[in-house]
């Protein structure tokens, strides 16, 4: 006779309910937002890692496959402390051609820059870069702050460039080897009776 049948929820187990499935919504919203938060600062690092990772190649390339030429054509590779110039087989604009890599004065620094006969000026790395310079390891292996052919023209290249400075996340080191024989070879040196 007392028996009553149930139908559904009371209020207050629905109210329960509701605060419960409340209380877990939040919480995933929150890891959702801390999660999609992460993404992007973690997209933002490969970007950035990325940019200097093909900023490094380019110099690396350019420099590396530097070649000794003689001054009445493209030019000796010359270099100081501040700029770089050089003939390379891999300019930005193809073909075989002489490039300047120098460092120009910016806002709190300094910023890497770019040259060849196609293009102008292009900042490859804005900066700042603080204390930046160029150095030349030559054939007894001392680091050398200026780079000028001897007078003899047999060594045309340093063995290696480096490029130091300093910036907000750390300290930069390039050190690119010259893959060519740096010397100029017989048949181009103007001293030499078979040579031009």
């Amino acid at each position: 006779m007392g028996a009553r049948l149930s139908r559904g929820f009371t209020l207050l187990e629905a109210i329960v309910t509701l605060v419960v499935v409340s209380l877990i919504v939040t919480l995933l919203m929150q890891a959702l937002v801390q999660s999609l938060d992460m993404r992007t600062r973690l997209l933002r690092h490969e970007r950035a890692a990325r940019m200097d990772t093909l900023q490094e190649q380019w110099f690396r390339d350019t420099v590396s496959s530097a070649m000794p030429d003689m001054g009445n054509a493209f030019g000796y590779m010359e270099g100081n402390a501040e700029s770089l110039e050089l003939v390379t087989a891999r300019p930005l604009g193809g073909g075989l051609d002489r490039v300047r890599w120098s460092f120009q004065r910016t806002d709190g620094g300094f910023a890497l820059h770019y040259h060849d006969a196609e293009w102008d000026d292009l900042v490859v790395m804005p900066g700042p870069l603080l204390d930046p310079v160029f150095d030349y390891l030559d054939d007894k292996g001392d680091w050398k702050a200026e780079w000028k052919p001897e007078d003899d023209l047999a060594l045309g290249l340093p063995r290696m460039v480096r490029l130091r400075a300093r910036m907000q996340s750390g300290d930069l080191l390039w050190m690119v080897p010259i893959n060519i024989d740096p010397h100029l070879p017989t048949m181009l040196r103007p001293d030499e009776k078979d040579g031009i």
